[in-house]
């Protein structure tokens, strides 16, 4: 069992209390990549993880309904909007993962702040070239973190 990280940093509610004692091993303090290396399968409710590992072809099984359930890619224990079900022909991985990753998001050019194509936006990621960040953002993220040890007094 993989806590979501921001129910581990205590940033949302979700703790399982009794992980230990229902799962085989608890990863806490443990990226999502290097879980995905080790697993021979991932169940989820509607973690993006899953797509994750349906690109680094893991089974998925889901309890939810992610983006991307219902398409014949995962084995689906919850219910799927019928509308998915319904589809002909059902997209494959590669389809489903152009309309995820290139199609439907706008990606925005982190140096010239101007709209781009995804291809830039990986360009500037891989050269780390990523401009400047919004002033404020930076100390925003110090606070951030700095409070989320707290977030049991709002919650």
């Amino acid at each position: 069992y993989k806590p979501h990280p921001d129910v581990e940093a205590g940033l949302r509610p979700g703790m399982v209390a009794d992980a230990a004692e229902i799962a085989d091993l608890v990863l806490t303090g443990t990226d999502a990549v290097s879980a995905l290396e080790v697993a021979d399968r991932v169940w989820t409710m509607t973690s993006g993880l899953g797509f994750e590992a349906l690109l680094r072809a893991i089974p998925v099984t889901t309890l939810g309904a992610p983006f991307y359930a219902g398409w014949g890619l995962t084995d689906d224990r919850g219910p799927v909007p019928d509308r998915r079900l319904r589809v002909h022909p059902r997209p494959d991985l590669d389809r489903l993962t152009h309309a995820a990753l290139i199609a439907y998001p706008r990606y925005l050019d982190p140096v010239t702040r101007q709209p781009c194509p995804p291809e830039l936006a990986i360009e500037r990621l891989a050269s780390g070239r990523t401009g400047r960040a919004p002033m404020g953002l930076r100390a925003l993220a110090k606070l951030q973190g700095a409070l989320a040890s707290y977030a049991h007094l709002w919650r």
